[in-house]
């Protein structure tokens, strides 16, 4: 069984359906890198050079050190 839109009815523009596929494209990006980051954060191996790095006092916390480790490996790749 079809149904007839209503007349008075909106429907979207081209322009609103590529914004809306474009937000969602977006948070899926988003999301995934959450994943991503979560399950390399997860790692024996990472949890312990981070919680290293804080208990020496290098870094406050988990974000600055991973931050610092960035900057470090980007000036090593010499970027």
């Amino acid at each position: 069984m079809k149904t007839v839109p209503e007349p008075n009815a909106e429907l979207l523009s081209a322009e609103d359906v590529h914004k809306d596929v474009a937000s969602l494209t977006a948070a899926l990006e988003r999301r995934r890198a959450e994943r991503r980051a979560f399950e390399i954060l997860e790692r024996p191996a990472v949890r312990e050079m981070l919680n290293r790095l804080i208990e020496s006092g290098a870094c406050a916390n988990e974000e600055e050190a991973i931050e610092r480790a960035l900057r470090t490996l980007t000036t090593a790749v010499g970027r």
